[in-house]
């Protein structure tokens, strides 16, 4: 039986999305122009990084791609290269490095390509952050086997942490700020950026780049949930600790268009199980019935991310 892609849910992520409440309105003090604030740039000042190979790694299996771009070429390969892209705007440089977001795709694990992120993520290069769009491991057919979905979401994860280190790596090159990252997904792309809120450094995962943790100062999601359950017969996979990332976790209330997932049933537990830990999860309705929002710079939902930003990376700073 084919089921719906988004849903790696009955593993341990329920994909979603969200409307607005339920978080503290702007402060009044934040800026509404300047860098980080608003554009500052206009797309073609933006140097534009194509096709960046971050990581080599094993093909599961055969069933595995990095976009669903290169599938039929790359599926049945023994090993993939993943890439990322980045936009880097006129203010970052070696002696003045900026704040980098890293955009993750969604999907359903099985489609999708990291130009999703540039599209949806320009606004924040233009406004004077570094912006990264990965692409990481699919795998086709991933609710086929406990096996598969395991294998899915630690593919998929590994690859998101060793894209942040690679980044962290090679900061003096693209000016980037590594005590000022946000990593931001939809989707599948979410659930990502929850597990490396919560489990980044996991020792499951297999670091490319030893010395450079992937740990960030702010996870930001649309359209996924965390549960803490067997992940093809494995379990204990999610640790919460005072010491994770903090979370900005936007969800459809009550139920979530795609998947199904509800928010007393699926986006309360996971603020308390972050929360319980002593971390931190803000969370914001999205209209009943919907999947995932568009988190531009300036867009519908700024006034809900911008605070947040403007506080776990501390970018009052960069402004003095």
């Amino acid at each position: 039986m084919q089921f719906p892609l988004p849903v790696l849910a009955s593993a341990i992520l329920l994909l979603l999305a969200c409307s607005k409440t339920e978080t503290p309105s702007p402060e009044p003090s934040l800026p509404a122009e300047g860098f980080y604030a608003a554009g500052q740039y206009a797309q073609q000042e933006l140097a534009f990084f194509r096709e960046i190979p971050y990581s080599t790694r094993p093909n599961f299996s055969g069933l595995q791609y990095t976009s669903e771009r290169t599938r039929a070429r790359e599926q049945g390969a023994d090993t993939l290269t993943i890439r990322m892209d980045l936009l880097v705007p006129p203010n970052a440089t070696p002696d003045k490095r900026q704040p980098l977001v890293v955009f993750i795709h969604g999907g359903g694990f099985e489609n999708g390509d990291k130009a999703e992120g540039i599209e949806k993520g320009m606004s924040y290069a233009k406004a004077g952050y570094v912006l990264a769009s990965i692409n990481y491991r699919l795998t086709a057919n991933n609710l086929a086997t406990a096996e598969r979905r395991y294998k899915t979401l630690v593919s998929a994860e590994e690859d998101t942490q060793n894209a942040i280190r690679f980044l962290k790596a090679n900061a003096a090159r693209y000016g980037v700020d590594t005590a000022r990252i946000c990593v931001m997904g939809t989707s599948a792309g979410g659930a990502l950026a929850l597990v490396n809120a919560i489990e980044a450094d996991s020792r499951l995962l297999r670091s490319d780049f030893p010395g450079f943790s992937s740990k960030v100062q702010a996870g930001l999601s649309t359209g996924a949930t965390l549960v803490n359950e067997k992940i093809g017969g494995v379990s204990g996979l999610f640790h919460y600790d005072a010491s994770d990332s903090p979370v900005l976790l936007f969800h459809a209330r009550p139920t979530d268009s795609f998947t199904g997932a509800t928010w007393t049933g699926n986006v309360l537990p996971t603020q308390t199980a972050i929360t319980a830990s002593g971390n931190e999860c803000r969370i914001v309705a999205q209209p009943n019935m919907t999947h995932t929002i568009d988190m531009d710079l300036g867009g519908a939902y700024w006034p809900e991310i911008k605070p947040f930003l403007w506080e776990k990376l501390r970018l009052a700073e960069l402004r003095e």
